[in-house]
């Protein structure tokens, strides 16, 4: 109080240096991100990547009236070039204009692009369309099996360009991938947004009624979810400060009542943004439900001063006593409850998948930090602020109806504290049905909704071209050369094929392709492109032949399918978009066919989409095992020392319990799965039904302890608290309920579970808290304070008692 200015020029300076550090906050919600950069997976992804380059491109579905027609030609050529002139940050485009062709002519072996003779005429058309659906290589990839669909696919650079000496034109020009000097940085999400924007704004000049534009892929995806997640994050806030200064003004009825508690909890949430940036935690669908959730649950801590030092102020104290009273009487709770609410996000700080680890660590240093700035910038603002007297606002007005009418509810359950644990059995019995109905589920494309053209987009890819993935599979011969060997390609050709015949779920396998598409090609042109000669060669040294002639010939895709030393072959398996819990199996299954068919000698990985997304898949069941566990570990020795006995602070626990089993079952019930989001509602629902669990705990033990009775103990306390605890649920269950409003599906399931817990949460805590309380604690008889008539100290501090939550 006496360094009220120092505490604010304290605060508002390291906010100040904190937000300073926001514009170099970052984006990541690619799909390897969800892992940790030292996660074996991971770890191969980015071993594969840096061998062979990035495999998600952008995709361009093309739907035109007719593909082997002159005039859509002419308009899939104006594009495929402007797309080469105007992308930055783009290794190559490839369509049917320039996909590579390699026939044979005079006993040489011609590659060239496939329209490097323009047709004239409709023979020529005709011709090209033979050529083209006789291609194994083309259809799926350029080309759908119907003939009516064609993409344009554009591969941006695996690396970024940006750092030392980058300038405006980066991104343009030649480069090898992207690769900067120095230690290599993969292509950053804000080089991918740029991309895409440059994509989008080429493909509006074409876009037309007969002539519909798709896009989709990796980088597409990326972005779609930038915007959702910057939409989402300005909907959430500004719903969330309107809801709460609403719900402030209906308390306190006095405009310091408002602009206070939301001047503390918006410095709190941006100064977290901040030390975000500095910790290096980028941006992502698990980072977006932050900000909202910390004004929604720190503005509380300033409720819990401003109800005690309005209501001292009312009683007469001058401004100085009241703050110090406020802070004595409620500074405990705050620290208290804050602690216990960081305690259960701590418990996501050891999950396996990174979004969800980075929010363990950062969403905690919020509550704390909302908490501080409570306890330091609130009472330094109102002792410099001038403040009335009035004592019309619901936060002074003791003894009101609804605080006769929560007493009164307890009444009924510590006088039938049986029925009340009773009923709640049948409700645990009812709910256990719709718990059994829980599943686990990771498909991010089912965050959007089903009119997102993104959403649409995948589904064209999977549909019309047989799948939106890639599984790669790289198989080492462990010698130099070792892919000259006849038995070692047909070995390879071997498992492609059966591959082929394998499904993902009820989703069949579409094709694989390697190095061997590559040495049959050149076979065939080789042997006067005769359909017969499409075969692998018997002969290791006309396989290198082959080889070295292809190499010759200016194309470079062998570095696609193999290394310099031709020992590792590339296989890429096409694969359908379907939910991650489905690939587990298949990743099983293939690796145990692979490893039979391959047989001995040579050693292979998997890797790509499927393989993270089923690690994905596999580290949301064990996050969400360990967070449960770990919040119970944290906040039960809370509860215990808090409440000073082991026994009540143990059945304490266990309405805190309700919730997280209930809103299991409403996931059930709703169909709502277990994935990356929901799966933070167990560790989030503890740590804030805990909260209000705390206050009423903490008060019943001050009454119990000066009167002897439970029954006694339980009415004073909800006549003292009741209403405060019905107004902090209200301000978390309508907070969270601002997630409804979200464009991402899986966030508004978040909102739907969240402010059902609140509410579960504040029933719990008045009716079956007060019943267990009743059962478990020893009626002290001849204790003064056992009539209807409280203590004298339990007298004056009933009167000040009602406090937030």
């Amino acid at each position: 109080m006496r360094q009220r200015w120092l505490a604010i020029l304290l605060v508002l300076g390291t906010s100040a240096a904190l937000v300073s550090w926001l514009p170099e906050m970052k984006v990541d919600n690619s799909f390897e991100a969800f892992l940790h950069e030292d996660d074996p997976e991971r770890v191969r992804y980015d071993r594969f990547r840096d061998r062979f380059d990035r495999e998600d491109r952008i995709i361009i579905i093309l739907n035109p009236p007719e593909i082997f027609d002159l005039e859509f030609l002419e308009k899939l050529r104006a594009f495929h070039r402007e797309l080469e002139r105007e992308l930055p940050y783009t290794e190559e485009v490839t369509s049917l204009l320039n996909a590579r062709y390699t026939h044979g002519e005079d006993n040489a072996l011609i590659v060239e692009e496939l329209l490097e003779e323009w047709p004239q005429g409709p023979a020529d058309l005709v011709a090209l369309k033979e050529r083209v659906l006789a291609n194994p290589l083309y259809i799926n990839l350029l080309i759908s099996e119907s003939a009516a669909f064609t993409t344009i696919s554009i591969k941006p650079y695996t690396y970024s360009t940006l750092g030392p000496g980058a300038d405006e034109l980066a991104g343009f020009e030649e480069t090898d991938g992207g690769m900067p000097t120095g230690e290599p940085a993969y292509l950053t999400d804000e080089e991918g947004i740029e991309l895409v924007k440059a994509v989008r704004e080429v493909s509006a000049h074409y876009e037309a009624p007969d002539f519909p534009v798709y896009l989709v892929g990796g980088p597409m995806m990326n972005a779609r979810l930038a915007e959702a997640l910057a939409r989402d994050v300005s909907v959430f806030m500004s719903l969330a400060i309107l809801v709460i200064a609403a719900l402030l003004y209906l308390l306190f009825r006095r405009v310091s009542g408002v602009l206070l508690p939301l001047l503390v909890v918006i410095l709190s949430v941006l100064s977290t943004l901040g030390i975000m940036v500095l910790l290096g935690i980028p941006f992502s669908t698990a980072i977006q439900i932050l900000p909202a959730f910390l004004l929604t649950v720190g503005v509380c801590d300033s409720v819990h001063i401003l109800v005690i030092v309005y209501r001292r102020l009312a009683e007469g104290l001058n401004k100085a006593d009241a703050i110090a009273s406020a802070l004595g009487h409620s500074g405990l709770a705050v620290v208290m409850t804050s602690v216990t609410t960081a305690g259960g996000l701590a418990s996501f700080s050891v999950a396996e998948l990174a979004p969800i680890s980075h929010l363990g660590v950062i969403a905690p240093i919020g509550v704390m930090l909302a908490m501080a700035y409570t306890l330091l910038l609130l009472p330094a603002l109102l002792a410099v602020l001038p403040l009335s007297t009035r004592t019309h606002s619901r936060a002074m007005a003791g003894g009101g109806r609804l605080d006769r009418l929560l007493a009164r509810v307890g009444d009924i359950a510590t006088a039938h504290p049986w029925k009340i644990l009773a009923g709640t059995a049948c409700v645990l019995v009812i709910g256990l049905n719709g718990v059994l109905r829980v599943y686990f589920a990771q498909d991010a494309m089912k965050w959007f909704p089903e009119s997102d053209p993104l959403r649409i987009a995948v589904d064209l890819l999977d549909r019309e071209f047989k799948g939106a993935g890639a599984l790669e599979v790289l198989i080492d011969t462990g010698r130099e050369n070792g892919l000259y060997e006849p038995e070692t390609l047909q070995r390879i050709e071997q498992a492609m094929r059966h591959s082929e015949t394998l499904s993902v779920g009820s989703h069949p396998v579409s094709q694989a392709v390697s190095i061997v598409d590559v040495i049959k090609e050149t076979h065939q042109a080789l042997n006067e492109n005769q359909p017969d000669y499409y075969v692998l060669p018997g002969d290791r040294q006309l396989i290198a032949q082959e080889l070295l002639l292809f190499e010759n010939s200016g194309s470079d895709d062998l570095e696609q399918v193999t290394d310099s030393q031709f020992s590792v072959a590339r296989v890429s398996i096409r694969t359908p978009w379907v939910d991650a819990m489905v690939y587990p199996a298949f990743l099983d299954r293939i690796e145990a066919d692979f490893r039979e068919i391959l047989g001995e000698g040579l050693e292979f990985e998997l890797t790509g989409g499927p393989v993270l997304f089923s690690r994905t898949f596999k580290a949301v069941i064990i996050s969400m095992t360990r967070s449960y566990v770990i919040a119970l570990l944290i906040i039960t020795p809370l509860m215990i020392l808090l409440i000073g006995n082991l026994r009540r602070g143990l059945y304490a626990m266990l309405p805190n319990l309700i919730p997280v089993f209930l809103v299991l079952a409403l996931m059930g019930w709703l169909q709502i799965p277990l994935d990356t989001t929901t799966l933070l509602m167990g560790g989030i629902v503890l740590g804030l039904a805990v909260d209000d669990t705390i206050h009423f705990m903490h008060k019943f033990n001050l009454y119990f302890e000066d009167t002897g009775d439970a029954r006694l103990a339980v009415r004073r306390t909800l006549e003292t608290t009741g209403s405060a605890l019905l107004f902090t649920s209200l301000v978390l269950s309508l907070g969270f309920s601002v997630f409804l409003f979200a464009y991402m599906v899986n966030t508004a399931w978040f909102g739907v579970l969240a402010s059902s817990a609140a509410i579960i949460a504040f029933l719990a805590d008045v009716l079956v808290a007060p019943a267990l309380m009743v059962l478990v604690t020893r009626h002290r008889g001849g204790v003064a304070g056992a009539s209807s008539v409280p203590p004298a100290g339990l007298a004056a501090e009933a009167e000040r008692v009602q406090q937030a939550r």
